[in-house]
C-alpha cells in the first residue's frame, strides 16, 4: 500500500511542483485517508458476512477517537498495523455480537464491563498521552490537553455505556454495543502499556514544562 500512496502523491504533487517536504505532507494525508477507508471496507464486509457490523464500527469509531489523545503503540510498518486493526476490530465484534448469546450475559457484562472500564481509565489517567518518536510530544501544555480531552472521553464512553446497558434489560442486541465500547476502549488502554518506553519522553517533557 505504500508503493500505492507513493505514486498518487507522485501523480498529484509534481505537476504542481512541489518541493520534498510537501510531497511527504500529500503522501502521509493520503496514506491515512486510504487506510481509514481500507480498514473501513473491511470491517464493513466481515460485519455483514459474521452479523456484527454495528458491534464492529462501535469498536473503530471508539478507538479511533480516544486514540487521537491518548497515543498508542505504532506497528512496525504500516501494512502490520493495517492487519492488526482489521484483526482486532473485527475479533472484538464478533464477540461482543454472540456475548449476548451467553447464559445470565447481562450480569455477567454488568459485573465485567465496569471492571475493565476503571483499569481502562486508570491506565489512561497515568499513561496517556503516549508520544512516537515520529511525532514526538514537547509541549507540557499539549500534555495535560491531551489528557484532559481524552479523560472527558472516556466520561461520555462511561455515559453511553450506562445507557446501553440500561436499554440492554428490554434488548440485549444492546448489550452488544456496551461490551464492544467496554472492550475496545480496553484494547486502547493496553497499547498504552505497549507503547511505555515511548511515555518516558512525555513525562521527561512534562516535568520540564513545570520547571520552567
Amino acid at each position: 500500500m505504500e508503493k500505492l500512496v507513493k505514486k498518487l502523491a507522485d501523480a498529484i504533487t509534481v505537476p504542481l511542483g512541489y518541493d520534498s517536504e510537501q510531497r511527504a505532507v500529500v503522501q502521509y494525508g493520503l496514506f491515512a485517508v486510504i487506510q481509514i477507508l481500507v480498514v473501513a471496507v473491511i470491517i464493513s464486509v466481515f460485519g455483514i458476512v459474521a452479523g456484527c457490523i454495528w458491534e464492529c464500527w462501535i469498536s473503530y469509531l471508539s478507538v479511533a477517537m480516544l486514540r487521537k489523545s491518548t497515543g498508542g503503540a505504532h506497528a512496525n510498518t504500516s501494512n502490520e498495523c493495517l492487519v492488526i486493526s482489521v484483526l482486532v476490530i473485527s475479533l472484538i465484534g464478533l464477540i461482543s455480537r454472540y456475548f449476548r448469546l451467553m447464559p445470565h450475559a447481562l450480569l455477567i457484562g454488568l459485573v465485567i464491563c465496569p471492571v475493565l472500564f476503571f483499569v481502562s481509565c486508570l491506565i489512561v489517567y497515568k499513561k496517556a498521552p503516549v508520544d512516537s518518536e515520529k511525532k514526538p510530544i514537547k509541549s507540557a501544555e499539549k500534555i495535560r490537553r491531551l489528557r484532559l480531552i481524552s479523560l472527558v472521553t472516556l466520561i461520555i464512553y462511561a455515559l453511553l455505556a450506562f445507557l446501553l446497558f440500561a436499554v440492554s434489560f428490554n434488548n440485549l442486541i444492546y448489550l452488544s454495543l456496551a461490551v464492544s465500547l467496554n472492550l475496545s476502549v480496553f484494547w486502547q488502554s493496553l497499547t498504552l502499556l505497549m507503547a511505555v518506553k515511548n511515555k518516558a519522553v512525555v513525562d521527561k517533557n512534562l516535568k520540564k514544562g513545570e520547571q520552567t
